[in-house]
């Protein structure tokens, strides 16, 4: 794989948090974890840009699930950059002139991590592809539709992080449904944090305010669970403690105006990497930094555009009917029980 500089560099330019994160992993799973998160990005860009034509939207999606099935030629990535609109963001069109050399590194890394990149990319795409063909303005409809795009945008990414996470490795993996609170929980603070701009752009993601802060009680739970499954003294222990720590303060300030917060987020990063292998603290201070959230009585969810079983076929996640219904997807979500974390692996 390339030098971690060009990682390093490309992390700084197009994220926030994952530039912090991403490093404290050990190679060569960080620079799995970088390329992954950057070839994501190239994906999000698509589904994000301001097309002039859904069509052409709808036909990006599909040209990059054939550059991941077969490793494309310089010429059809450049097509592809070019028909991207003009009025990107400086880092987005940086990283777009990237995607050759990044599906690159990607067809290059031994067969189980492509297979589990790759694979996690395209079901993104097929999931971003169904809602964006969505009658404009795109709309969420209730909470398990949030929790439906949550899981293509989210969820397969945190089974994507525990497959890399496990090859080569003796220890147990965290159940796969934890991984998927994990990356849920992830992704609705995100898409709190930026409804605003989101819906001056015209995508409308919070279809109940109240109700979407009430369903991440649960998925905080899993998410916490999942940390607490990895062993003590894994560097990825760190990583997902970190990203977690960070969402929980964001959804405490979510009413407050945002400005730097450079040495608040200095001072929780060492105080959460030296209690990471620290079950009982590290739920004590997420405790601590979440407030208080609503309790909403459950509504049943309403009809979506796609049936559930597209969204089951689609999403082709190794959960159970069960842990679907847990995550709050296909009916009225299971009356809450504690979740236990796993003991982790010494």
């Amino acid at each position: 794989m390339k030098p971690w500089s060009y990682y390093q560099h490309w992390l700084d330019l197009v994220s926030r948090s994952f530039a912090l994160c991403i490093p404290q992993l050990t190679a060569p799973y960080r620079d799995e974890v970088a390329l992954a998160y950057l070839l994501f990005r190239v994906l999000d860009t698509i589904e994000d840009a301001p097309f002039s034509e859904p069509a052409i939207q709808q036909r990006q999606f599909e040209r990059l699930r054939g550059f991941l099935r077969t490793m494309p030629t310089t010429r059809e990535v450049d097509a592809f950059v070019e028909a991207f609109p003009v009025n990107l963001t400086v880092g987005e069109r940086s990283l777009l002139g990237e995607t050759h050399a990044l599906l690159a590194e990607g067809h290059a890394l031994p067969a189980p991590a492509r297979t589990s990149m790759y694979g996690a990319m395209d079901r993104m795409a097929q999931g971003m592809a169904a809602y964006t063909r969505r009658p404009a303005p795109m709309r969420l409809l209730d909470v398990e539709d949030v929790t439906r795009y949550c899981c293509f945008v989210a969820g397969v990414v945190g089974e994507m992080l525990t497959q890399l996470w496990t090859y080569d490795r003796k220890e147990t993996p965290p159940p796969t449904a934890l991984a998927y609170h994990f990356g849920l929980f992830l992704q609705k603070v995100n898409i709190l944090k930026d409804q605003q701009e989101d819906e001056a752009a015209g995508r409308f993601l919070v279809p109940d305010r109240s109700e979407l802060v009430a369903s991440m009680r649960r998925d905080a739970q899993g998410a916490l669970a999942y940390l607490q499954a990895l062993p003590r003294g894994d560097r990825y222990r760190i990583f997902c403690a970190w990203s977690l720590m960070l969402g929980a303060v964001t959804i405490a300030q979510l009413d407050e105006p945002r400005r730097s917060r450079r040495d608040e987020v200095s001072q929780l990063l060492g105080q959460t990497a030296a209690i990471a292998d620290d079950n009982a603290a590290l739920a004590h201070q997420l405790a601590e930094l979440m407030p208080p959230l609503p309790e909403v009585a459950e509504r049943a969810p309403l009809v979506k555009p796609e049936s559930f079983e597209w969204f089951r076929h689609t999403l082709a996640a190794p959960l159970t009917e069960t842990e679907l219904r847990e995550l709050g997807v296909g009916g009225t979500r299971l009356p809450a029980r504690p979740i236990v974390a796993a003991r982790p692996t010494r």
